[in-house]
């Protein structure tokens, strides 16, 4: 090797799982009461849920009402949180996610 050269050692990264710090974020719709359980699953899968329910709150606001109920009851049961963001969106976090206001 000659004076100057520099030298090089490789980082080898097998058996590493690339980007399993990342936190999923999911983007998604609330359009029914039986939408909850999927948003809810990512949820409890430790993802970030943003969810649309512009067309839901303009057919039934009712059953928007307890359906936003019941997520809300799960999601703090399970130390996350359900926050609203405008009237078109929801967001929905696990207990290692949280929201700043």
């Amino acid at each position: 090797m000659q004076s100057g050269e520099n030298e090089y050692a490789e980082l080898v990264t097998s058996g590493m799982n690339e980007g399993s710090s990342k936190m999923p974020i999911h983007v998604d719709s609330l359009n029914n009461f039986t939408d909850s359980e999927r948003l809810l699953k990512k949820c409890r899968e430790g993802g970030v849920v943003f969810a649309k329910i512009g067309q839901f709150k303009n057919t039934n606001i009712t059953e928007l009402r307890r359906t936003l109920a019941r997520i809300k009851t799960v999601s703090t049961a399970m130390g996350g949180e359900l926050v609203s963001v405008g009237d078109e969106w929801i967001v929905l976090t696990p207990a290692s996610a949280g929201v700043v206001r």
